[in-house]
């Protein structure tokens, strides 16, 4: 039977929480809201980025799950609601950010899921700072620029493309800030950026040279032995001992 409580609380369920009521957001703000096209052009990247998150993690919980079946037949309108470029299966979204609250009444045990799953719980924190980092980015720097005569992030397209140009360091060339404001947002995306890589290679580092499970075990198996081993010494011991004040006696 499918843990769906156990499931919920981890890390990978409440960053679909938090990137669910920013996806709840920017669909409100596409269908009803009065932005120009530039700034629907940014609501649309950056709905199709957390719809690519959302698919990221119910496939985790998916491959996590014991009853693979039994996960489908709870979390399929999540699947649905996660489909890219159709926003109003966005609201869909609902049902998930009810289930996780329902959780997050419990909050030893979410504190607790955190702290067990340390690897999940970075990795979550970096998805996380990535959209946040890609909204603040590409909205700022276009709200900056497009008004310069000589600026060449005039686009929503633009601006997502430097502000994920700039975050990965790669830095192109082919968009950059020509304002005082706009130099000064992209000093501090680069930071941030630098940041965030960081906190990639020390995952990718902690995967690599951590221990599996198995070779855990094992270690554990190993010290079990070692300890039983050493009690039978002192056993023998005692028993060496017993023997030997009998002969004196």
């Amino acid at each position: 039977m499918l843990n769906t409580t156990k499931d919920t609380a981890k890390p990978m369920s409440l960053l679909s929480l938090i990137l669910s009521f920013i996806a709840l957001f920017v669909i409100s703000s596409l269908l009803f809201a009065p932005i120009d096209h530039e700034t629907r052009q940014i609501l649309i990247g950056l709905d199709f980025i957390i719809c690519s998150i959302f698919i990221l993690q119910l496939t985790i919980d998916l491959f996590r799950a014991d009853d693979k079946v039994q996960y489908l037949k709870v979390h399929w309108i999540d699947f649905i609601a996660s489909l890219p470029l159709i926003e109003p299966l966005r609201f869909a979204r609902i049902f998930q950010i009810l289930r996780v609250i329902l959780i997050l009444r419990s909050g030893k045990r979410v504190f607790r899921n955190l702290l067990n799953n340390k690897k999940e719980t970075t990795l979550a924190s970096i998805l996380l700072l990535l959209v946040i980092l890609l909204t603040i980015g590409a909205g700022s720097i276009l709200l900056l620029e497009h008004k310069d005569p000589s600026a060449n992030i005039t686009t929503g397209q633009d601006a997502l493309w430097w502000a994920f140009v700039t975050i990965s360091t790669v830095g192109y060339g082919d968009h950059y800030p020509v304002t005082s404001s706009g130099k000064l947002i992209a000093s501090i995306v680069i930071i941030c950026g630098v940041g965030v890589f960081g906190m990639i290679s020390g995952l990718i580092t902690s995967l690599i040279t951590s221990p599996n499970r198995q070779e855990n075990l094992q270690a554990e198996n190993n010290d079990k032995n070692i300890e039983l081993i050493i009690k039978q010494q002192q056993a023998i011991l005692e028993r060496l001992d017993q023997l030997e004040k009998q002969i004196k006696k």
